[in-house]
């Protein structure tokens, strides 16, 4: 009789044990599940008119703060040392935009210029830096700015250019563009709500296109402006053969004189997948 008290005391005490795990285990998957759908929801709290900036319209009220002599050492546009009359860009974000209401760690600044690239970097990242919008090139006689050869384009960074003191050139995480006249704050996973695949063999591609294509290109209206939009109306898989897509966006300047879009420093199976990823997306259109 007590053998048979035991054996059910044990068996009892196993079934509150497997109980337990299973539901420990659903509350790890369901904490999981709970985390990724986040990932993709838009923050309705950012307001659009709150958290843009216009620096053309606060230079003709002069509101971009007081100004200051800044050097960049190996400046990754000039490739050398630098000195531009700048302001605190930090000053300037705060005082136009109410930093209290955003959460930093899930918000993203990008930047809008004139030929419509659009790079985009973490907001708590520029706020843990020390940069500066500089309008005036100190290193030059009788001019603004000192010319940008580009692919055999030549250019300058007026009316803004971004720079930091404290940021590595080589870091892609920190973006130096010029031409720069906009400024806006956005949830920093907005685009994945209309751009993540749903098959996950396109997500290698989505997260090329994200790192290397968005600044400049559009898909369905979201992303850069620099290039064309590649998705909406007819997508560029659909007029492009897709072996010299492949090979043109490894190496745009083999097919273009004079091409705007850089060398991207990919490899051809890197190239594929953003082309299997656009062939996706070339299903999945629509106007944003």
């Amino acid at each position: 009789m007590k053998s048979t008290t035991n054996n059910l005391f044990i068996s009892f005490l196993v079934i509150c044990i497997f109980i337990s795990c299973n539901k420990k285990k659903q509350q790890e998957i369901d904490k999981s599940n709970t985390n990724q759908t986040s990932t993709y929801t838009i923050d309705k709290t950012l307001k659009e008119s709150e958290y843009h900036i216009d620096l053309l319209n606060l230079k003709t009220k002069n509101k971009l703060g007081s100004d200051t002599l800044v050097t960049v050492t190996n400046d990754p546009v000039y490739h050398k040392t630098k000195r531009y009359q700048a302001v605190n860009a930090l000053t300037l974000i705060t005082s136009e935009i109410d930093l209290s209401k955003v959460d930093t760690k899930d918000t993203k600044i990008v930047f809008e210029c004139i030929d419509g690239y659009k790079p985009e970097m973490p907001l708590a990242l520029f706020l843990a830096s020390k940069p500066y919008l500089a309008y005036k090139d100190l290193d030059t006689k009788g001019t603004d700015w000192e010319p940008i050869s580009k692919n055999g384009n030549k250019m300058d960074a007026a009316p803004f250019y971004l720079v930091y003191t404290d940021a590595p050139a080589d870091d892609d995480h920190y973006k130096w563009p010029y031409n720069l006249i906009k400024i806006h704050l956005e949830p920093i996973d907005k685009s994945k709500a209309d751009l993540y695949p749903k098959e996950i063999s396109k997500v290698t591609g989505y997260n090329l296109f994200q790192n290397q294509c968005i600044t400049c290109h559009a898909i369905n209206g979201i992303g850069g402006e620099m290039g064309p939009e590649l998705n909406y109306p007819k997508s560029v898989t659909e007029y492009w053969i897709e072996n010299e897509l492949v090979d043109y966006i490894v190496n745009p300047a083999s097919f273009r004189n004079k091409v705007k879009m850089p060398t991207l420093g990919i490899t051809k199976q890197q190239s594929q997948e953003i082309v299997e990823y656009l062939k996706y997306m070339a299903k999945n259109k629509k106007q944003n």
